[in-house]
């Protein structure tokens, strides 16, 4: 993937982000699965993404310009989820539903680390 696409991806469900800023108790960097696209309101298709932090906290929904500001695309994850509501994502949370995913997105969060590091 080359930077232009990191930089303005088109996310999918099972995407891995990283937050570029705080969010409530979650800092900056906090790693996080999208579980949800949809399209906004006079945008294209997939416009809108959702994001589920790995300490459970869904962090809300955001808009392309949002997203780039505030989200990193750091990998992908094999999740397949169909979200329903705010009730059943927090169920499917608790059920452990999303664990193997954010394994998926702890491990490519570190290597994305290591590789920045060996960058500079």
């Amino acid at each position: 993937m080359d930077a232009i696409e990191k930089l303005s991806p088109v996310y999918k469900v099972g995407d891995i982000i990283r937050t570029a800023e705080a969010f409530g108790p979650n800092p900056a960097g906090s790693v996080g699965i999208i579980y949800e696209t949809y399209p906004g309101q006079d945008t294209e298709a997939h416009e809108i993404v959702s994001v589920l932090l790995v300490n459970g906290h869904d962090i809300g929904s955001f808009n392309g310009e949002e997203q780039s500001e505030s989200l990193t695309w750091i990998g992908h994850s094999d999740l397949v989820y169909t979200y329903a509501n705010p009730g059943q994502l927090m169920t499917d949370f608790r059920d452990g539903y999303f664990e193997q995913a954010f394994v998926d997105a702890k491990a490519v969060s570190e290597n994305a680390a290591v590789a920045n590091e060996d960058e500079h």
